[in-house]
């Protein structure tokens, strides 16, 4: 969770705010970042450092401010930060009855390849999402009330889980299709039966990074992209993938064909 600083701050309380929520970081790149300009070069800031994790809030509203200009990064933050403050929960299944089920945050079953599924803007408006932008939102809510939920990249559909406590046990959930617990044998069964295959690993349960988050959600978008042939929208994804530095060799190869082969 990134709590953004009000614009009514003076200069030095800022820089005080600055220090704690973004070390290493000057005023005037964090004020950027407040104004929504200059996604593309904040989000590499943001990227910069090889496997370290990043602030899920802040990355996705990039991407949304990316795709679309018209959007604020500051006021997409304080839409998690609203979200939480209007939710009561002191346990993973309060949270996670609090914010998914019907007439609430929920899977887009019907177009599940809507690419505003992924650009966490429109799951706020539409209250639909694909499993990792829910997951996200399970994240981000949890790590605001105090309630840690973990992500889990399970192959073919992210999960949640519980952050292990004194006991050791993990519960894990499936905000997609609500928020009922599921066991790991019921996960093993889940993935089966939307795979069809029978490759189950233990691993396709262990917690992923918030960078591989970010990774996976602009991996759906360029897939989304490619298949319709829009290419508008492939440029700008695959503008922040390039600035990823595990991403950014290949990326730049592949850019470079779909420039010159538009051009």
């Amino acid at each position: 969770m990134i709590s953004l600083p009000s614009l009514a701050l003076t200069t030095a309380t800022l820089s005080g705010v600055v220090n704690a929520k973004w070390p290493g970081n000057t005023l005037s790149t964090v004020a950027r970042y407040i104004q929504g300009i200059d996604t593309i070069p904040q989000f590499e800031l943001l990227m910069k450092s090889d496997g370290a994790d990043v602030p899920l809030d802040l990355a996705l509203s990039l991407i949304a401010v990316t795709a679309n200009a018209d959007l604020s990064v500051s006021k997409l933050i304080r839409r998690f930060d609203d979200l939480a403050a209007s939710i009561q929960c002191a346990t993973p299944q309060q949270l996670m009855n609090s914010l998914f089920g019907s007439g609430k945050f929920t899977g887009n079953t019907v177009e599940y390849d809507d690419p505003a599924n992924s650009l966490i803007d429109q799951v706020f408006d539409r209250r639909l999402g694909i499993p990792i932008t829910l997951g996200v939102l399970a994240m981000e809510i949890g790590s605001r009330v105090g309630v840690p939920i973990a992500g889990i990249g399970m192959p073919g559909h992210f999960l949640c889980a519980t952050v292990p406590g004194h006991d050791d046990s993990i519960t894990y959930f499936d905000p997609f299709h609500g928020p009922q617990p599921l066991t790991a044998t019921e996960c093993q069964n889940l993935y089966k039966r939307l795979t069809s295959l029978d490759n189950w690993c233990d691993e396709f349960l262990m917690p992923t990074s918030s960078r591989q988050v970010v990774v996976r959600i602009l991996n759906n978008l360029k897939a989304i992209y490619l298949r319709r042939n829009d290419v508008a929208n492939i440029r700008w994804v695959m503008r922040l993938r390039t600035v990823i530095p595990e991403l950014t060799a290949e990326e730049k190869r592949q850019f470079a064909r779909l420039v010159r082969s538009s051009n």
